[in-house]
């Protein structure tokens, strides 16, 4: 039951395809022998009101968050947050470079015993089984 949660300042919209960005982070982590697919959920979430460092308007960010099963152990978590990093370098780092951007990606193990999932994806995808 990957999460991953991409919280964006809503100035970035006018530098980047948001769909785009979310695309390429859901592709890359179920590139990841343990992520399954079925379970895999991506979403975007638009901040309108934010301040970030000096409060300049032109300031934006990006925060990806992956919330993902702490039993892979910190070798996997490693690498997954590692692919997240990467697509989003392949988006962002062009707009880095021309204009003030905050990005971080951070992997949050989530204990299994805390949790309760209740998903019937695979029961309509046969690819997905």
């Amino acid at each position: 039951m990957p999460h991953i949660v991409v919280e964006y300042s809503s100035n970035i919209e006018d530098h980047v395809d948001v769909g785009a960005l979310l695309a390429s982070l859901h592709n890359a982590a179920a590139s990841h022998s343990s992520v399954p697919l079925a379970g895999l959920r991506t979403r975007a979430v638009k901040r309108e009101q934010y301040v970030v460092a000096n409060g300049d308007a032109r300031n934006m960010f990006v925060a990806v968050i992956a919330r993902l099963n702490g039993e892979r152990g910190h070798g996997p978590l490693r690498e997954i947050r590692d692919l997240l990093s990467v697509a989003c370098s392949e988006i962002l780092a062009p707009v880095q470079q021309q204009q003030p951007l905050a990005v971080s990606v951070e992997v949050q193990p989530i204990d299994p015993s805390m949790r309760i999932n209740d998903n019937s994806i695979r029961d309509h995808y046969e690819e997905l089984r």
